[in-house]
C-alpha cells in the first residue's frame, strides 16, 4: 500500500462492487466451487452483498461511503485472506491523484477506524505492507495525542523502511515523527528529522513531501517566535502546494501564515488566510485542521475583543475536536472558560 494525497468522496469515484469482486477473482455466481467450506461461503458471500447491496445515500457520511467496503474486509480477514483484504484497502479512487482507499480514512478524522484496519492486517502480509501499517498507526495514535505509541509505530515502520531500502518511504516516516517530535516541543530532535527528510525529498523529486517539510520547519520558527522566518517557510510551502494541486497543502500553509501574520499584527491579512484554508479543509474533509481554523479564529476575535464570536468559533472547535477525541478539545475547553470569564 502507498501513502498518497486527500480528497473528500465526491460524485461517486468508488469503483462498482462488481468490478471490486472481479479485481479479487471472486465469481460471485459460483461461490460453492472456489469457497468449499460452510464457513468460507458465509464469509465470501457477506463480501459479495456488502460490495454489491450496501448503496449509501448521498448526503451520507464519506465513512458510510466506504461503509462496504470496510466491512468486505473485515469479512476477508475472518478468513485469513489477507491478500484480498489488503486489495481492498488499495482500491484506487477516482480522484485526480487516483488515492488509494485507505489513505484519506486519517484525514477525515476517523482514527480508531484506521487503528482497527491496519492492526488487522499487520504481520500478515511482506514487510513492505507493515512498514505502511506502522506508518499508519503512528499517524494515528499522533493525532489521538498518545505521541508516546506513534514514535514507537514509526520507530518500526522505519526500521523496515531502511530494510527494504525505500527511501521516499523513509522520508514519509522521518517526516511523520519530526511532527510528533515537534508536538511534544522535542524541537532539536524535530528539526533533525526534517532536514533528513528534506534530504531524501530532493534526492527522490517529491514535491509535496520538500513543501510539507519546508512548511513544519516554519512551524518550529512559529513555536520560537520567529515569526518573519515562519513566514518565508510557509509562502514557500504555499508555492510548492499551489504548483502541484496540493489542495490540503495549500490550506495547510494558509492556516500557518496566518498563524504568523497574526502575531506581526496583520490581522486583516491573517483573517483572509484562514478563512480560504477553512474552504478547503470543507472542500477535501479535512476535520481536524477545520477544529484548528476555528481554534485560531476565536483567538483572533478574542485578541479583537469580540468575544461573542470569539465563543462562537470556541464552540465549533471544541465540538469537532470533542467529536474526533483529539487533544485540541482540552484547548478549547481552556479557552472557552477564559473566554467565559472575561465575559462577566
Amino acid at each position: 500500500m502507498k501513502n498518497s494525497d486527500k480528497f473528500t468522496l465526491q460524485n461517486n469515484p468508488l469503483p462498482s462492487g462488481e468490478l471490486i469482486l472481479e479485481k479479487l477473482g471472486i465469481n460471485l455466481h459460483n461461490l460453492p466451487a472456489q469457497f468449499p467450506t460452510r464457513e468460507q461461503r458465509l464469509q465470501y458471500r457477506a463480501v459479495v452483498q456488502w460490495l454489491t447491496d450496501d448503496k449509501p445515500k448521498s448526503d451520507a457520511s464519506n465513512l458510510e461511503k466506504v461503509r462496504g467496503y470496510l466491512e468486505a474486509f473485515h469479512h476477508l480477514c475472518e478468513v485469513k485472506d489477507w491478500e484480498r483484504a489488503s486489495k481492498i484497502l488499495e482500491i484506487n479512487l477516482d480522484t485526480p491523484n487516483n488515492t488509494e482507499l485507505h489513505n484519506p480514512l486519517i484525514t477525515w478524522g476517523y482514527y480508531r477506524e484506521v487503528i482497527d484496519l491496519y492492526s488487522r492486517l499487520l504481520g500478515n502480509l511482506d514487510p513492505a505492507s507493515d512498514a505502511v501499517c506502522f506508518l499508519g498507526l503512528g499517524k494515528a495514535y499522533h493525532y489521538l495525542g498518545n505521541y508516546d505509541e506513534a514514535i514507537f509505530y514509526y520507530k518500526e515502520s522505519l526500521s523496515r523502511m531502511l530494510k527494504i531500502g525505500y527511501s521516499l518511504g523513509v522520508g514519509k516516516v522521518l517526516g511523520s515523527m519530526a511532527n510528533t517530535y515537534l508536538a511534544i516541543r522535542e524541537y532539536d530532535r524535530a528539526i533533525s528529522c526534517y532536514e533528513e527528510c528534506l534530504v531524501i525529498s530532493r534526492k527522490t523529486n517529491n514535491p509535496e513531501s520538500i513543501g510539507s517539510t519546508l512548511g513544519n520547519l516554519g512551524n518550529i520558527y512559529f513555536a520560537l517566535k520567529k515569526y518573519d522566518i515562519a513566514i518565508d517557510y510557509a509562502e514557500q510551502h504555499f508555492i510548492i502546494a499551489e504548483k502541484i494541486g496540493n489542495l490540503q497543502g495549500i490550506g495547510i500553509a494558509l492556516t500557518n501564515l496566518g498563524n504568523a501574520l497574526f502575531k506581526l499584527g496583520h490581522h486583516l491579512e491573517a483573517h483572509k488566510n484562514f478563512l480560504k484554508a477553512y474552504e478547503i479543509f470543507i472542500q477535501i474533509g479535512d476535520r481536524r485542521s477545520e477544529a484548528l481554523i476555528f481554534y485560531n479564529l476565536a483567538s483572533f476575535q478574542a485578541d479583537l475583543g469580540n468575544l461573542p464570536l470569539a465563543i462562537e468559533s470556541c464552540n465549533l472547535a471544541l465540538s469537532i475536536a470533542t467529536e474526533l477525541g483529539i487533544p485540541l478539545a482540552k484547548e478549547c475547553q481552556e479557552l472557552k472558560e477564559q473566554l467565559l470569564s472575561k465575559q462577566t
